[in-house]
């Protein structure tokens, strides 16, 4: 199901939308303004965001224009959820660059179905590929190279990070460095081999001492390894071959229960 991001300052408001949403099996994100909203949308990249006009500091409206000013943001519909109710609202509010116009107090009988029919066609059935890499720079030139593919990019700067991202999104395939800070790359895969055996976990290094990754792929927690540097096109490749062993893997399951 999809990702929407909530941009609200109510709190009350957001746990309703938020209940109502997880009730129909979509996955709430939550921001209480502006400035985390936008901050959220980066990080998360939803598939919805429903975003109230009249927030405090930063408002809907300049939401909407940083949003709209990012390539990579800009594809995602955003809904005004607003109490404006004057003459001509709904229109300042289309003509502005919203998908969209909910009004509040919102219908709970309606509002999912509201919600869902701006959502891309394609939201349910996208995969994702969840990034773990410490390093800062190289968790951003890793997802860069990933951009643009019919796929969904998560990013966790750790082990302990990334089993968060696990417990709240269904992930395909992870991405994994192995030298990080607390818990190793090795150990990371190794819970995630245990919780969700369908993933496809592949670890990305620079390293020359490889006992340890070679003692997790003769266990089966590592499927792959592939050496840093990498070329944008050489992990791509890496990825989709990765996704199509988790379909096999799931076909596999398929069959085994007929």
């Amino acid at each position: 199901m999809a990702r929407i991001l909530i941009i609200e300052d109510n709190p009350a408001n957001i746990e309703l939308m938020s209940f109502l949403l997880s009730a129909y099996g979509h996955t709430p994100l939550a921001a209480p303004d502006g400035a985390r909203g936008v901050a959220a949308a980066r990080s998360e990249r939803p598939d919805l965001v429903a975003c109230d006009v009249n927030l405090p500091g930063m408002d809907g409206y300049a939401v909407l224009a940083a949003l709209k000013a990012e390539p990579e943001l800009a594809v995602i519909p955003v809904l005004a959820v607003t109490a404006l109710a004057m003459a001509g609202d709904r229109e300042h509010v289309l003509a502005a660059g919203f998908d969209g116009y909910i009004s509040k107090p919102i219908e709970p009988e309606s509002f999912v179905a509201e919600l869902e029919a701006f959502l891309p066609a394609a939201a349910e059935a996208a995969s994702s590929v969840l990034l773990v890499e410490d390093d800062g720079f190289m968790l951003g030139v890793l997802a860069d190279m990933l951009s643009g593919q019919d796929y969904r990019v998560l990013k966790a700067a750790s082990g302990e990070d990334a089993l968060g991202v696990l417990e709240r999104e269904p992930v395909e395939v992870i991405v994994c460095d192995q030298d990080m800070p607390g818990m190793t790359g090795t150990a990371l895969l190794a819970e995630a081999a245990r919780r969700y055996p369908h993933t496809v976990r592949l670890m990305l290094t620079g390293q020359s001492d490889l006992a340890e990754i070679e003692a997790a792929m003769a266990a089966g927690v590592v499927d792959a390894h592939h050496a840093k540097p990498v070329a944008a096109g050489e992990l791509r490749g890496h990825v989709e071959e990765a996704l199509r062993l988790h379909r096999r893997r799931r076909s596999s399951q398929g069959a085994a229960l007929l």
